[in-house]
């Protein structure tokens, strides 16, 4: 048996039956993304948006609180005792760096939060492409013998 032969062989005797068979797969597929994964992607978008705008404020203000408690200079003494090293001063730099990691926290999350986005458009693109297959499909299905006159123009 050619290789021909084989594949015509596995072929259902009804070509319409694959067709909603086919039909079904994909509109499973659109269900699962419209139901559960755009809809994730575009939640998961949307939280970083909130935490890219919340966060640095967060740390910047907790910071700013422990600097003016003394409890950032408790901390401080505690790290420089533990690690000798002179030179209160730094405690600023401690401050200012941070308040850089609060910076640097927000602009990940905002790239993150691009990526999510772009994702779920991504996936409402596949989405439609499975939706307007599905839609040839069923037209096929419905009227095989037209489809076949329409591929043969």
């Amino acid at each position: 048996m050619t290789g021909t032969d084989a594949a015509a062989a596995s072929l259902p005797a009804d070509p319409v039956l694959s067709i909603h068979a086919l039909a079904a797969e994909h509109a499973a597929l659109v269900r699962r993304l419209r139901s559960a994964q755009i809809p994730q992607h575009v939640g998961m978008a949307a939280a970083c948006r909130a935490l890219a705008v919340e966060l640095p404020r967060v740390l910047a203000a907790q910071v700013d609180a422990e600097l003016q408690s003394g409890a950032l200079a408790q901390r401080w003494a505690a790290i420089r005792a533990a690690a000798a090293e002179p030179g209160a001063s730094e405690l600023t730099a401690l401050a200012l760096l941070l308040r850089e990691q609060g910076r640097a926290a927000m602009r990940h999350l905002l790239l993150r939060e691009k990526e999510w986005a772009a994702d779920a458009y991504r996936l409402e693109g596949q989405a439609g492409a499975l939706e307007a297959t599905i839609e040839r499909l069923q037209r096929v299905a419905a009227d095989p013998a037209g489809a076949a006159s329409e591929a043969g123009r």
